[in-house]
């Protein structure tokens, strides 16, 4: 591939990344919001759980789409850093891949603590 599509496949990748977070900042704001109600002080602990499981899917799924998006975009990084004489945004791009390997363990290390958290704010 030419240095132009490697970056509109990068361009991609990252558009891909942000909509993947969608479903799961949803979810996770409607329980916020559930928690902050006190909605699961009073409900069954069925409720509860059935609230975790669900955090639990769609988070896991969310988290596993984008750490396969990741994958891909490092295999851009790689292609567009053995181009020679590449643009500055080939450049940049190509400097990236320390990044995705970051920010894909932020991801589950966050991932791990607002499950942590959720269930301790939900069933103490």
């Amino acid at each position: 591939m030419n240095e132009k599509d490697l970056v509109a496949l990068w361009n991609d990748k990252r558009r891909q990344l942000i909509h993947a977070q969608l479903h799961s900042v949803i979810a996770l704001s409607v329980l916020t919001a559930l928690v902050l109600f006190g909605a699961f002080a009073v409900a069954p602990t069925i409720v509860s759980l059935f609230a975790l499981l669900f955090l639990v899917t769609v988070g896991g799924l969310g988290v596993l789409s984008q750490f396969a998006i990741i994958r891909e975009a490092k295999s851009v990084v790689e292609e567009l850093g053995a181009h020679e004489n590449t643009g500055a945004v080939a450049k940049t791009i190509a400097a990236s891949g320390t990044y995705l390997t970051l920010t894909q363990a932020l991801m589950a290390v966050f991932s791990i603590a607002l499950l942590v958290v959720f269930v301790l704010v939900a069933f103490l």
